[in-house]
């Protein structure tokens, strides 16, 4: 266990695995209180609450763990759904893609069939006046 104090914090922290994520990405230590106000009373916070630079302000106190707890969890399950909504929009360009591709595929066979038509009655109309007249 070690202890920090500085001019406005005093508190000791301990190296159990945390439940809580911050938002820098990294596992939130739990500390004890030693203000006289809640001295004893366990939290989480920030792993670089001494590096302002790095410091992203997370704080709960123990007792707030499982709404927090809830709140990462529901975070990660918003994340995940994000990513699958991401991944469906992606595959529908491509089916999108793949139709339009089709569809003028099936254009060009038509614009051929249509000058094959044309091409046919010509001919058609060249035998006929050929052997009419």
């Amino acid at each position: 266990m070690k202890s920090s104090a500085s001019s406005n914090t005093s508190y000791t922290w301990t190296s159990q695995k945390s439940p809580i994520i911050c938002k820098c990405g990294y596992e939130c230590p739990m500390w004890t209180s030693q203000k006289p106000h809640s001295k004893g009373k366990r939290f989480f916070g920030c792993p670089f609450y001494k590096v302002r630079e790095k410091y992203y302000g997370f704080f709960t106190w123990y007792d707030d763990v499982d709404r927090v707890s809830k709140t990462n969890e529901m975070t990660y399950k918003i994340a995940a759904l994000e990513a699958k909504i991401s991944e469906l929009q992606a595959l529908k360009k491509m089916e999108v893609g793949e139709l339009e591709f089709k569809l003028k595929v099936k254009d060009a066979e038509i614009s051929h069939l249509k000058w094959f038509k044309f091409g046919f009655i010509v001919i058609l109309c060249a035998l006929i006046m050929r052997f009419c007249l």
